[in-house]
């Protein structure tokens, strides 16, 4: 049993919190557009921009476009009009996360050089066949707050040298965050 013990913030860690909570709130809607907005996406959004106005706050709109395969300008177009249709307003300009790649690939190098950051190389057909395989056995596979399967845990202890083989092979990954390294780097919770 581990024991949580309250740690009080830095002076600057303090300082820098009071600066943050003295702001107005940003609130966001960030649609994907890879496909037309459905009305989950029209609650949100305006549920977003309710609570941005009753807190004083603003509302973003980002753009979460990195799927370059699927995301197209005509969908891009097309929730926008719909978003304005809906009576909402953000401000400008739009964040496009492709806009940012450069940012993204240079956090993940910084992710990798901490060795917080692994290559996963399971397609989504081989974590189904681990978890399904895993639960036939009478145990249930362990899973995130929305009910979807975690990430098997075993690339995430590959040695370096059995990564890089993985990886020069030219086999297809994604870069998956280790949780636990990541935690034990900040120091909380």
């Amino acid at each position: 049993m581990s024991k949580h013990v309250a740690r009080r913030p830095l002076p600057c860690q303090e300082e820098t919190m009071n600066q943050t909570l003295s702001k107005p709130p940003v609130f966001r809607f960030a649609p994907s557009p890879n496909g037309l907005l459905h009305l989950g996406h029209a609650l949100s959004a305006i549920l977003n921009q309710d609570m941005a106005r009753q807190a004083g706050g603003r509302l973003l709109l980002r753009l979460e476009d990195i799927d370059t395969a699927r995301c197209t300008p005509e969908f891009e177009a097309a929730a926008l009009e719909d978003l304005a249709w809906l009576g909402l307003e953000w401000e400008e300009p739009v964040r496009r996360q492709s806009d940012h790649f450069d940012v993204y690939r240079e956090a993940l190098r910084r992710l990798i050089a901490m060795d917080i950051a692994y290559p996963a190389f399971l397609t989504r057909g081989a974590i189904k066949t681990t978890v399904e395989t895993f639960e036939q056995r009478g145990k249930p596979w362990p899973r995130d707050p929305d009910g979807a399967p975690l990430y098997p845990p075993e690339e995430s202890r590959l040695s370096a040298t059995q990564q890089q083989r993985l990886l020069v092979s030219g086999k297809q990954h994604a870069w998956r965050l280790n949780m636990a390294k990541a935690i034990a780097a900040v120091g909380a919770p």
